[in-house]
């Protein structure tokens, strides 16, 4: 069997450069719970131990592959990390290891040279370095507190091989409050450029709070990934692009598009009907059967994510790995929207107790406007449309046999106007505002809108780095508390 370590060219002497030590005394075994069925020493001859990985997943490494260079014998790790070598000749040997993980950030797995007595051993502690350890030179000055790295691979999604000089880029929101300005919103971002095999590292990430995080070469790009270090040192992503045709193609090569299958569901497993399904940065949108299905055909290549907006349901969404051929199949799972509206009235008696919802505390705020079910009611609007044409900042123009609503504040586009981000019970909302269709949410099942007229208005959560025309926040009765009784 030959193996083959993922490349790693320009920052595998980095990786490699602290070398690792392994537990050659015969002291306790490690300090990690063993199965009470499960062998724990090695026989006369052997070698045991357990391989502890503190630079990815931060324990016990199971399922990992051990091999001894320069021979045929290799081992298994169990589900607690441990493995065992029987009848092993005395001598020096040296190991090394494969595992998914490790081949999807493009990090070459360490080697471990073991010095094996006849009795053999028993107890070692193959151990990988720390995420400071391994990463604190690739970025000068050391890793601040509070943030961490990003690193991984790009690749092409056609060919599969590693893309130099693609750009990897990390945006982010800081939220700060003062006196004087209130509550401010500031963009941070740092940029890293792929290595001779598309190795990247991004450093002086956020380790707490959502990051955006997308790859492009070209004109290419992958789609916007959310990340999430979750107070971890270090995450690994993957991403591939989809590059575009050069005339060196033939003509019988298939389109260099994808297909992506799949189903949506609730967390019980219920599947969830009429729910819309998009990929962003595709003008595709379908709908799901009843029984949650979907298909979208010509989509790009690469790392993308795939949305999906159901009214009632907090927005899914999750990346997936589109190549040309067959389709790619994904499964994207909703929750209900837990969202509860009391009406404006209640302000001045709730008080700053826990119970009081992010739409009051937004309204608080004064950055927006705020229309209640009471409010609408007033209006007898018969389309939502009806609803905005007395919200400063906003216009209401005809489209057709219809209306469609922009900002007067943001900055307009192409086409010399400024359509509005949609949400709905929390989730992004897409709607081509070019259309003569009317937004599909009638004013009757509304209980609350947020309008935020201006970028600078939209709060962090609904913050979207496509639109600058501002966001209209629309909570439904089926996806809050239902009406007021």
């Amino acid at each position: 069997m030959i193996r083959v370590c993922a490349p790693w060219a320009g920052l595998a002497a980095l990786l490699l450069a602290l070398p690792l030590r392994a537990q050659t005394s015969k002291p306790a075994p490690p300090t990690v719970s063993v199965p009470a069925a499960g062998p724990q020493a090695a026989p006369a001859g052997g070698l045991s131990g357990v391989v502890r990985d503190s630079l990815l997943t931060d324990g016990p490494l199971p399922n990992a592959v051990l091999w001894i260079e320069g021979t045929p014998r290799e081992a298994r790790t169990n589900l607690n990390g441990q493995f065992r070598f029987d009848s092993l000749p005395a001598g020096t040997y040296q190991l090394t290891f494969s595992h998914p993980v490790f081949d999807a950030a493009g990090i070459a797995p360490p080697r471990w040279r073991i010095d094996v007595p006849t009795e053999g051993l028993q107890g070692v502690v193959l151990a990988t370095p720390s995420a400071d350890a391994r990463y604190g030179r690739a970025c000068p000055g050391g890793r601040p507190q509070g943030t961490g790295y990003v690193i991984g691979v790009v690749r092409d999604a056609a060919a599969d091989t590693g893309l130099a000089g693609a750009a990897v880029n990390a945006m982010w929101a800081e939220i700060g409050v003062n006196r004087t300005t209130g509550i401010t919103t500031n963009r941070r971002s740092v940029r890293g450029v792929a290595g001779p095999h598309g190795e990247f590292v991004l450093c002086r990430v956020p380790a707490t709070g959502e990051v955006t995080v997308w790859a492009a070469l070209g004109t290419a790009s992958t789609g916007l990934v959310t990340l999430d270090l979750g107070g971890r040192p270090l995450v690994a992503r993957q991403f591939s692009i989809g590059l575009p045709r050069t005339a060196a193609v033939s003509a019988d090569t298939a389109p260099l598009t994808a297909t992506l299958e799949g189903t949506v569901k609730t967390i019980e497993g219920a599947p969830v009907s009429e729910a819309r399904v998009f990929v962003r940065g595709s003008r595709a949108v379908v709908r799901t059967s009843a029984s949650g299905s979907f298909t979208l055909s010509g989509l790009p290549l690469g790392t993308q994510v795939v949305e999906v907006a159901a009214i009632g349901y907090a927005g899914g969404r999750q990346a997936v790995e589109l190549r040309p051929g067959a389709p790619v199949r994904t499964e994207v799972i909703v929750a209900k929207s837990v969202q509860t509206l009391p009406t404006l009235e209640v302000v001045g008696k709730v008080g700053t107790g826990a119970d009081v919802s992010t739409f009051l505390q937004r309204a608080r705020r004064g950055q927006g406007h705020f229309i209640t079910e009471e409010d609408i009611e007033k209006r007898g609007a018969i389309q939502f449309e009806d609803i905005m044409r007395t919200v400063p900042g906003i216009q209401v123009v005809p489209v057709g046999q219809g209306y469609r609503v922009y900002s007067s504040r943001g900055a307009v586009n192409m086409q010399g106007d400024c359509s509005m981000t949609y949400f709905v019970d929390g989730a992004y909302f897409p709607f081509d505002a070019t259309t003569a269709e009317p937004f599909p949410v009638a004013p009757i099942e509304i209980m609350g809108i947020e309008v935020y007229a201006g970028a600078a208005q939209v709060p962090a959560e609904f913050q979207r780095l496509t639109s600058s025309c501002g966001a209209i926040v629309i909570w439904t009765k089926r996806g809050g508390a239902g009406p007021k009784r």
